[in-house]
């Protein structure tokens, strides 16, 4: 018997959509999760005082995230209650039981973390951060392994998206972390001396400089999904259509790739504009807008084409 028939269907595969919102948004804040993290662990390896305000920052706001994002995974379960079962009932060949170990391990490594940052006790700080790297990396790379592994689905069965995962991640983290050491310098900005405010503008051009690369990166990622979607099978095809002349054109032709990577990267060109406050805002805003309408097209509109 042909295996694509038990695929295909019709009522289930066109309707059934087992990955709702509240996936996609905590793929988002995971995403920006493990890019504040890395960030500031990043930070806190350069040993530099005027790296400290940012370390923080990345620190407590992975803490906050880490705080609200499980609460959306176990609320998409079917009985959110047994969500304990994910750490009784093992199957090591799941992406989810290690995922929810990751998850647990990632966030006991960022509140120990967090807590020798805002001690300032640095070598501490520097031991937990070099061993919450790669637990942050695998807490949320392994989202992308599992829509990976998902054969079905024309849209994420390809072996870009943990990688795409990481670069979004890492796009987004360093969105918030501009914005918040915007509003860092201005709120201290008056008891600091000149050489410091310079130092820490510094410090946001690195940022800024560091953020464009990993746009482009990031849409380099994607213009090799297109290419794939490009040339595979029927359902990639399909995907493709609908990502450029379908039901989610705007969203991702003009949301996700106009307003959210060509127009910031259009804007923080110009080494002087880039460094205007109210330019950085504005592309920060518009990218995480951007990559959080990128997690919604993969998680839904991944749902979109009958399976194969």
């Amino acid at each position: 018997m042909d295996t694509n028939i038990l695929y295909n269907l019709p009522e289930f595969a066109n309707s059934a959509m087992p990955l709702g919102w509240p996936i996609a948004i905590y793929f988002f804040l995971t995403g920006s999760l493990a890019g504040l993290f890395i960030t500031s662990v990043i930070a806190t390896l350069l040993k530099k005082e005027e790296w400290q305000p940012v370390a923080k920052l990345g620190a407590v706001g992975a803490v906050i995230l880490l705080l609200s994002a499980p609460v959306l995974l176990i609320v998409d379960l079917n009985q959110p209650l047994r969500f304990w079962h994910l750490f009784v009932y093992l199957n090591p060949t799941s992406p989810l039981t290690w995922g929810s170990f990751f998850l647990a391990l990632d966030g006991l490594v960022c509140i120990v973390y967090a807590y020798f940052v805002l001690q300032g006790n640095w070598k501490m700080a520097r031991y937990w951060g070099l061993f919450g790297m790669p637990v942050a990396i695998a807490g949320h790379g392994y989202t992308g392994f599992f829509l990976a592994l998902s054969k079905a689905r024309a849209f994420w069965n390809t072996a870009l998206n943990p990688a795409l995962f990481m670069i979004s991640a890492m796009v987004s983290g360093l969105a918030v972390l501009i914005v918040l050491s915007n509003l860092w310098l201005r709120r201290y900005a008056p008891e600091m001396s000149e050489e410091q405010i310079a130092r820490h503008k510094g410090v946001i051009g690195t940022l800024l400089r560091l953020f464009i690369i990993f746009i482009i990166a990031d849409l380099f990622l994607i213009g090799s999904d297109l290419t794939v979607l490009a040339s595979s099978d029927v359902e990639s095809y399909h995907m493709l259509k609908l990502l450029t002349t379908g039901e989610y054109a705007f969203w991702f032709l003009g949301v996700e790739l106009l307003l959210g990577a060509f127009l910031p990267l259009g804007l923080l060109a110009h080494p002087q504009t880039r460094m205007i406050p109210a330019v950085q805002y504005a592309s920060a805003a518009l990218v995480i807008i951007g990559i959080f309408v990128m997690r919604v097209i993969i998680v839904i509109g991944g749902q979109s084409v009958p399976m194969s």
